[in-house]
């Protein structure tokens, strides 16, 4: 599935957009069947088949992303259909937040508390979905319904473009980028004391080239050597920083508007979003994030599901 003229993602200038598939506008409910046709395909319901191989080829190799983009005069019921219809087309929508995970402000402070940024208006920095070492989304998907007031806009950058970087730059950091670390664990129903989070330790690099798995959350790990008492290694932070100035230097930057699916393939490209401030007596943001497992170019790579 892997197209050899792909370019590589850091000669992108622009984050890449591709209208929906025919199919999906004419299998389409009505406004008026939109929920219950929702309802029963959350439900497991027969799911219209579309074909997505030119999406499937994007996402399994650079760039890792495409952006889609549904008409914004389809009801929220029409678009969480559709998005649902597509993403099954690639692998199962994974439930342990919900098969869709609205990601609205409701006024919590990862800082203080367990709550993952999503439930908040912070700026998320640049990471991949997942702090459990036992489970990682092959796919990361959000729909925006509403894009907020201010601000939120999304990141995007390559893993492999910042490891052939790394290796120009500071070779002798691979090491550390490969050496497991712990994270803090946030999952909702995992054990949460030291040795859990202490077992919860995930390497930023595995593998090369198709095989290649990144996983970042600086906020997390460095949260979790604060939990169980181990000081941050000095050469672990000039990981991070150095991470983090490459991906600031090189990510796409765009705003979503409403209708717009963006897929990323959560292995190889790193995303993130600004702050946003929601305007009194408006709508506020939200985006719809589904996570799916069994994407087909990763099967023989992936990590065992925990339920």
């Amino acid at each position: 599935m892997t197209n050899p003229l792909h370019l590589p993602f850091s000669a992108c200038k622009q984050v890449l957009r591709m209208p929906i598939p025919h199919g999906l506008r004419r299998a389409l409910p009505s406004r008026e069947t939109a929920d219950a046709a929702l309802a029963a395909l959350l439900a497991g319901g027969e799911v219209p088949r579309l074909d997505v191989s030119r999406f499937a080829e994007n996402l399994a190799a650079s760039p890792g992303h495409t952006v889609l983009g549904a008409p914004a005069s389809w009801t929220d019921a029409q678009l969480r259909w559709a998005y649902v219809v597509l993403l099954q087309q690639f692998g199962s929508l994974n439930d342990r937040y919900g098969k869709l995970f609205d990601v609205v402000d409701q006024g919590l402070d990862h800082t203080t508390t367990s709550a993952p940024v999503s439930k908040t208006k912070a700026a998320t920095g640049m990471h991949t979905d997942s702090s459990d070492a036992q489970y990682n989304p092959d796919l990361v998907a959000l729909l925006c319904l509403q894009p907020g007031a201010r601000g939120g806009q999304s990141l995007l950058a390559s893993a492999a473009d910042l490891l052939e970087r790394l290796r120009k730059h500071h070779p002798g950091l691979e090491t550390v980028a490969r050496m497991p670390w712990p994270r803090d664990v946030v999952t909702p129903g995992l054990a949460q004391n030291l040795s859990a989070i202490e077992a919860n330790a995930i390497p930023v690099f595995e593998g090369e080239g198709d095989g290649l798995v990144f996983r970042y959350m600086r906020y997390w790990t460095e949260r979790a050597m604060d939990k169980i008492g181990r000081p941050v290694p000095e050469n672990l932070t000039l990981l991070f920083d150095f991470i983090d100035q490459d991906m600031a230097d090189n990510a796409l930057r765009f705003s979503l508007k409403r209708g717009d699916m963006l897929l990323v393939n959560n292995r190889l490209v790193v995303h993130g979003r600004d702050a946003f401030e929601d305007a009194p007596q408006a709508a506020r943001r939200c985006l719809v994030r589904a996570w799916v497992d069994g994407f087909v170019d990763s099967q023989d790579n992936r990590l065992p599901l925990r339920a």
